[in-house]
């Protein structure tokens, strides 16, 4: 049996931990451990002796230490040495990327260490899958989705995320995402301290960047959805309508799991449709229009699609994306939404999918699809079956196929 929980649509940041407010994350205090070094409290009279004779010595070679030349003097007394002055970086453009991360390091070098005490990888192991669709007429079809699998981003962090590409060059957008975006989100310096401003950020940074590229992006564009992952701690960003979800075992009336087939899927990201309230909302104070496909007796037909107040163009099945100009000017944009969560030993699993896993299977489909995957720990077995069943769906209810890209990760127990 099946359960589904999808977060509140009109919340923008989300957390489902308990304790947790806002983006603030739990200080670790460290806990004093006298050291031995120097024999104890039993030798206390003796090491404060040694301590007034070290004093006592050291202030001696303070009165007689030669006095040291200044670097004014040595200009004088060598004038052909030039006095190197420091310049300063005028932003953090401009210092190198090397400088960033070694300044990072050592600001949370503390907090980092007893990280990797108290917390241990919550991932055992991952798989992808994808496939390149099916359009008639086009056999040299381009598989336009991108996925990003990084476990060792830095100081302990994973991300795993999906771009799905749409438009004429929507395969250069995806690309460049899968390129940038994890630069992106660690040169960003709320990294470690505040990640969902880091993300948010992040996501606005890359906009602006692949609207600026060679490659034209006015009716091109794509989805995104991230998820990162350090020790127990989960956040899932999302632009459009590409998903994540987690699958949880449930313990049954007895407590006890064994082969216990109960099981939840939890939604870890919601679909930006055009037709949601907050999101048609917003096109709508933009000067668009938010209306689905209109046949010859003017019936509506297919999705909703944004388009401008008196053009019918772009016609853009999603509310979020990055580039897609002309679908920006009308309300649509590129901020993540997103869902913080703290990871437990019940949950076993994550899968994040473009829209042609989520077309035609409901989040119940995919979890039902992966357990038997889960229980034999065959992780390319599951994504490979998922794209399958992906695509048998597209067959049964479309003449075309959509590119289908998968990436499933089983967790570890905590």
């Amino acid at each position: 049996m099946l359960h589904t929980i999808t977060p509140n649509k009109k919340v923008h940041i989300r957390s489902l931990t308990r304790g947790t407010e806002g983006n603030q994350s739990q200080k670790i205090l460290s806990k004093h451990k006298p050291s031995n070094s120097y024999g104890g409290n039993a030798n206390s009279e003796r090491r404060l002796e040694l301590l007034k004779h070290s004093l006592s010595s050291y202030t001696q070679k303070q009165t007689t230490r030669p006095r040291t030349i200044n670097s004014s003097e040595q200009l004088l007394k060598h004038p052909k040495k030039k006095l190197i002055l420091h310049k300063k970086a005028s932003s953090i453009s401009e210092k190198p990327l090397n400088s960033i991360f070694l300044s990072m390091h050592n600001t949370h070098k503390h907090q980092i260490s007893l990280d990797k005490r108290k917390e241990k990888k919550s991932i055992q192991k991952f798989a992808c899958r994808s496939n390149t669709g099916f359009m008639p007429g086009n056999p040299n079809k381009v598989n336009q989705d991108s996925f990003i699998l990084n476990t060792e981003l830095n100081f302990d962090t994973c991300i795993f995320a999906v771009a799905d590409g749409h438009g004429v060059n929507g395969e250069h957008v995806s690309g460049y995402i899968k390129n940038r975006f994890p630069l992106i989100l660690l040169s960003n310096p709320y990294f470690l301290s505040a990640p969902i401003r880091a993300l948010t950020a992040s996501c606005i940074r890359l906009n602006k960047e692949i609207n600026s590229q060679d490659f034209d992006t006015n009716f091109s564009g794509s989805t995104f959805v991230s998820i990162i992952i350090r020790g127990k701690k989960l956040w899932c960003a999302n632009v459009g309508d590409s998903r994540a979800l987690l699958g949880r075992q449930l313990t049954d009336k007895t407590g006890t799991k064994g082969n216990c087939n109960h099981w939840m899927a939890i939604a870890l990201s919601r679909d930006h449709k055009p037709n949601e309230n907050d999101e048609s909302e917003r096109i709508y104070k933009a000067g668009g229009r938010v209306e689905a496909y209109q046949d010859e007796n003017g019936n509506p037909f297919g999705p909703s699609r944004v388009w401008l107040k008196s053009q019918n163009l772009p016609g853009l099945a999603m509310s979020r994306s990055f580039g897609d100009k002309v679908a920006s000017s009308v309300g649509v944009i590129c901020h993540p939404e997103i869902l913080e969560f703290e990871i437990n030993n019940d949950d076993k699993f994550i899968v994040i999918g473009s829209d042609g896993i989520f077309e035609f299977l409901t989040n119940e489909d995919v979890v039902k699809i992966v357990v038997p995957y889960w229980r034999r720990g065959d992780c390319e077995g599951a994504a490979e079956l998922l794209a399958k069943e992906a695509k048998h769906a597209w067959m049964r209810e479309e003449e075309v196929i959509d590119d289908i890209t998968c990436v499933v990760i089983f967790l570890e127990a905590i």
